[in-house]
């Protein structure tokens, strides 16, 4: 199960005994039936939900001002005394054993403990930045180079002597952009990270660079990529990565990469004119997926209507549909 980033090998439920919570970044969570089961208190903003058996925890910002996580809808404050007076931003969380990670911009806490990024000041992270397998605890993003008239370096972080180094992902040559927006660890030592280089999607396979090859193709337009991965994991030998390419109009397409090979994540509704999958969850034997569609319709009165479904995927079924809420991921419990 890969959305608890507790254990390597947890309980797995049975199918008739998940659920499914989705997180807003008001703070607002709901189950697989749309019913909203909780709002957490005092968020100012919430950033990414995890689950671990029966239990679920929260990134975010609290109104309070104070450095934690909600678990099952508390928030619990983590005690630790920075050097520097800053405002702190939860940007990710991980679990793995009794021990909370949360990605706090410049550093990686690790229950009470502080360890800084080095060398990250044009750092950017990602938004699913953080990744925790037995205990080794990974984070993503991207040097922001174009700053200083260069391009931008994806860049994963390690641990590394009470500190986390930085490694420079590989790409193609040093004139294209490249950005890491997730990572997944998995049997201690091994990652994928997934993004772009150039106007490529590609993942990067304990540091080795793979381009994702494409369906169709559209017009290359200067400064936009023909694809991306905005999620990637790992099962039972397969490795997926889940985002979306760009179809011979430039028109985004939900996309999740088996092994290599795309395979698009439709609903098959009218009228729908771009979509990419969010997010992607290997629980037991089955793939869970979170894609966005955006469509318009001609109303009764004639005028165009727009509209976005957000939709949960247990393989190839939809179980859940949400529309009008701002959902930052999902998790199973």
């Amino acid at each position: 199960m890969l959305s608890s980033c507790s254990h390597d090998e947890p309980q797995v439920k049975r199918r008739g005994e998940r659920q499914i919570y989705v997180l807003t970044s008001e703070g607002h969570i709901y189950d697989m039936m749309g019913d909203k089961i909780m709002e957490l208190p005092n968020c100012e903003y919430a950033s990414e939900i995890i689950s671990d058996g029966d239990d679920y925890f929260v990134s975010g910002k609290s109104t309070k001002d104070r450095v934690g996580y909600w678990k099952n809808g508390k928030w619990n404050t983590l005690h630790i005394d920075f050097i520097d007076d800053v405002e702190h931003e939860t940007r990710g969380i991980s679990k793995w054993d009794y021990y909370i990670y949360l990605f706090d911009y410049p550093h990686i806490l690790k229950n009470s403990g502080i360890f800084p990024l080095e060398d990250c000041e044009i750092f950017q992270p990602a938004d699913k930045c953080m990744s925790v397998s037995n205990g080794k605890c990974y984070a993503v993003g991207w040097d922001f180079n174009n700053l200083e008239g260069g391009y931008n370096d994806a860049v994963l972080y390690y641990e590394h002597k009470g500190k986390y180094a930085k490694a420079i992902l590989p790409k193609p040559s040093e004139d294209i952009d490249a950005f890491a927006s997730t990572v997944y660890a998995y049997d201690t030592d091994h990652t994928i990270v997934g993004g772009h280089v150039g106007t490529e999607p590609c993942i990067w396979v304990d540091k080795e660079l793979q381009i994702l090859p494409r369906s169709f193709s559209p017009p290359s337009m200067d400064g936009f990529s023909l694809g991306h991965i905005y999620s990637v994991a790992q099962n039972n030998g397969h490795i997926y990565a889940a985002g979306y390419e760009n179809d011979n109009d430039g028109h985004n397409v939900a996309t999740i990469w088996v092994d290599v090979e795309p395979q698009h994540k439709l609903s098959g509704k009218d009228g729908v004119k771009l979509s990419y999958c969010d997010e992607i969850i290997s629980y037991g034997d089955d793939l869970y997926a979170l894609t966005f569609e955006m469509f318009e319709r001609v109303s009764s009165t004639g005028e165009t209507e727009y509209g976005i479904d957000i939709l949960i995927w247990m393989n190839d079924r939809i179980i859940a549909i949400y529309n009008d809420i701002n959902v930052v991921n999902f998790t199973v419990v």
